[in-house]
């Protein structure tokens, strides 16, 4: 297999998958959890993702696969994670849900609030989760067609954490 490195983008994903299924909200916190699990204060650590059942994704073609270089899928899951060379600066992790269309976005807010907890605070669209080392933030993005909630999971500097 050949491996591409990962876009700019993260809409690209989308054809990665051959599903057009919305996201649910348990897989959408599911995807979290391992991001939380893989971002430390030093680093982010991917390699442990495999070991709760994300794989690197296949761009599949039609002879064959390609490697999609730091974005990561899971059988039966239509959301992503993404950890890109921006994503490792930042120690960061993200997770792509998809939306059914763009009003799902607060359906499916609410329904990962369920699983996760309640959102500390709001500004306009962006919800904010924080712990102690971690915080998660979640935006609308994608288009009309292929719109879909970014979940961000970053690491808090140690001196701000204290």
């Amino acid at each position: 297999m050949r491996k591409l490195t990962l876009l700019p983008l993260i809409a690209c994903c989308a054809p990665l998958a051959a599903q057009d299924a919305a996201t649910e909200a348990a897989h959408a916190a599911e995807a979290i959890a391992a991001c939380q699990a893989v971002v430390t204060q030093d680093r982010v650590d991917p390699e442990r993702l495999p070991a709760s059942g994300w794989d690197e994704a296949k761009r599949r073609g039609s002879r064959s696969e390609l490697v999609v270089r730091g974005v990561y899928e899971k059988e039966g899951s239509s959301a992503f994670i993404v950890i890109g060379k921006q994503q490792e600066r930042d120690r960061s992790c993200v997770v792509q849900a998809f939306l059914a269309d763009t009003a799902s976005y607060s359906t499916l807010l609410q329904e990962v609030s369920q699983e996760i907890g309640m959102p500390q605070r709001q500004d306009g669209f962006s919800y904010f989760w924080v712990d102690a080392d971690k915080s998660v933030r979640v935006d609308p993005a994608g288009d009309a067609k292929r719109p879909f909630a970014r979940f961000e999971v970053t690491a808090i500097p140690q001196e701000s954490a204290e």
